[in-house]
């Protein structure tokens, strides 16, 4: 018999003090038997026969279907095969049995059995080996398979089971998916019948990581409730525990830590009732539960998990948008934690997997362009965004205006928002710039998290435009919803604007007047500590100027950065050297790198 995970010490025990009877193999989580002697009295006590393993309704299914196969009856075996999953096989008793029991059908049967086939390539996705399972679609249904939507659109070519797994895989592979084919999607749903439990929650799921994908939180929330309900009925715990997951998800992208926290301990109730072991989804586990943790102000267990867990995760069966949600979470914390190049070093680790679609190798530039502004590193995160190719650069960003609230993509979004942070840096007094956060703002494609980013911008830009009560106010309004949801490390990065917010007093005083107000102000400087800059005699605009001479930059090209003439910037590097004591570009730069202004 094979020991579930609550049983495996119990087994142990009992195979120990019956040392003539059973032995217990604790690799393969299976209780034996020692003779044949032993196996004959059970069956005699028990009034079987030797057909006992394939008749007796309780016997473990993969022991039947092994059965079957031993006694070469193929047909039976392909038959229990559909009735204990078929191509979700592996998501009721594991990736071992799942692979043991395939490696049994011969080649030939394997060749002419649909079923055995998607579960193949099922099993191959779950070991996060994407161009395995595409192999043996393509090897099996030809080049078509390459293409989603061709699949779909060819229902009289494809089975349902073929195009259902077809789309499954299109998620791994983070295909995006467009409002016409969504369409076609839903249509291929209503071929299911209403008590397909199993493989309507397959496609619930699915269309749920499209949702996550394009922002669509509130139609997320409503396919999580089908799947769930879905994988239920079919007594698919593990596969319920991924959906819990996917809550958690979007809980953190909306920024409700009570009701992320809530998700994650509904996921570990579903993946302890998982009957065997499954470690990679213990690992995911523990990531969300350290992500979570972060957000309560304790990075410690993330820390651990980057460094002793991370690349365990990083090549196993993993959906993009885990994924992207770890390359958030996981580059701040080595960011702040451990330095500015182990974070880079830890994004660029995710580049050579050869799976990773142009979009999800966008997120990456995008991750490491914000943590290179946050280090005030902003002409290297310049480069980077300069080397995206999108109509969404520099020269537009600065003209956009009303186009802000109708952006949809969420990488334009997200470029959009990286130039703006670029433009608040260094020209944070241009009129258009209130107007154009306020723009995106209004954007209904825009995260909570996001909005949040927003508002903490347009609350710092009232400041510098000497509008002091409508950026007291903002803030203030800021501050009190980050105390309610709880999430506030998507503030992280513009720490130096609410340090700003803070130096003037009218707008501290209004803040701090507030107990509530002042623990979410804590909490945020308790992630990191507060910055040098306060203590530095540089101004702003000179600080501005150091930032980028440290990065190599010429005059030239800092007064083209800065909007000022050469000889602005040769007067600003002459006050450097006089306060910092020193003669030469370099001095200037190591020393204000020693004393934590860069």
């Amino acid at each position: 018999m094979t020991v579930s995970n609550r049983e495996r010490t119990s087994a142990a025990r009992l195979a120990s003090r019956l040392p003539s009877t059973l032995r217990y193999q604790a690799s393969g989580r299976e209780l034996r038997l020692v003779s044949a002697d032993v196996s004959n009295l059970l069956r005699v006590a028990a009034g079987g026969s030797a057909a006992i393993a394939l008749n007796r309704p309780a016997a473990d299914p993969v022991a039947k279907i092994r059965a079957a196969q031993d006694s070469g009856d193929f047909e039976r075996a392909i038959s229990l095969f559909r009735e204990s999953g078929g191509v979700y096989f592996i998501h009721y008793h594991g990736n071992d049995a799942c692979l043991d029991v395939l490696n049994r059908f011969p080649q030939e049967v394997v060749d002419t059995e649909e079923v055995l086939t998607l579960a193949l390539s099922m099993h191959a996705l779950k070991a996060g080996n994407i161009p395995r399972a595409r192999f043996l679609m393509v090897q099996r249904y030809g080049s078509d398979m390459l293409n989603l939507e061709t699949v779909i659109r060819r229902p009289g070519r494809y089975s349902l089971a073929v195009r259902e797994f077809r789309f499954v895989m299109a998620i791994y592979e983070d295909h995006v998916v467009s409002n016409e084919l969504r369409e076609l999607l839903f249509d291929m749903l209503a071929e299911f019948p209403i008590d397909e439990h199993l493989h309507r929650g397959g496609f619930y799921n699915s269309m749920l990581a499209v949702c996550l994908q394009r922002q669509e939180l509130d139609e997320a929330e409503e396919i999580a409730k089908r799947a769930h309900h879905h994988y239920r009925e079919a007594g698919a715990h593990l596969l319920v525990f991924y959906i819990e997951l996917h809550r958690v998800v979007f809980s953190l992208r909306r920024g409700m830590l009570g009701e992320a926290e809530r998700w994650s301990s509904q996921a570990r109730a579903a993946l302890d009732h998982v009957r065997f072991d499954t470690p990679a989804d213990r690992r995911l586990l523990n990531l969300l539960d350290a992500v979570v943790a972060y957000e309560r102000g304790e990075p410690e267990n993330l820390v651990r998990f980057v460094a002793e867990e991370f690349d365990k995760f990083a090549y196993g069966e993993i959906w993009p948008t885990v994924v992207e949600l770890a390359l958030v979470y996981c580059s701040q914390v080595v960011s702040h934690q451990v330095g500015l190049g182990a974070a880079l070093s830890f994004l660029d680790k995710w580049r050579v997997q050869e799976w990773r679609s142009r979009r999800f190798n966008l997120a990456i530039t995008m991750r490491e362009v914000d943590i290179l502004q946050t280090a005030n590193r902003w002409q290297s995160a310049s480069d980077r965004l300069v080397a995206v190719q999108s109509r969404i650069n520099l020269t537009w960003v600065e003209s956009a205006e009303e186009a802000l609230s109708r952006l949809v993509d969420p990488i334009e979004i997200e470029l959009t928002m990286a130039w703006l942070r670029h433009l608040i840096q260094h020209l944070p007094r241009r009129p258009i710039l209130r107007d154009q956060v306020g723009a995106l703002l209004r954007n209904e494609n825009i995260g909570e998290r996001e909005r949040g980013r927003l508002r903490l911008w347009a609350a710092y830009l009232a400041r510098m435009h000497r509008d002091v009560t409508r950026a007291r106010h903002l803030f203030s309004e800021l501050l009190e919803d980050i105390a309610r949801i709880g999430i506030i490390t998507h503030l992280l990065g513009d720490i130096a604007l609410v340090d700003a917010l803070l130096d003037d007093k009218r707008i501290a005083a209004h803040v701090f007047s507030s107990a509530e107000r002042r623990a979410t102000v804590r909490k945020l400087h308790a992630f990191t500590q507060r910055r040098e800059t306060e203590r530095t005699p540089l101004t702003r605009q000179e600080l501005r100027v150091l930032r980028l001479v440290a990065e190599g930059a010429t005059n030239k090209f800092v007064a083209r950065q800065l909007r000022l003439s050469e000889v602005t910037v040769k007067f600003h590097l002459t006050n450097i050297y006089r306060k910092m004591g020193c003669r030469k570009r370099g001095e200037a730069a190591a020393g204000a790198r020693s004393l934590g202004w860069l």
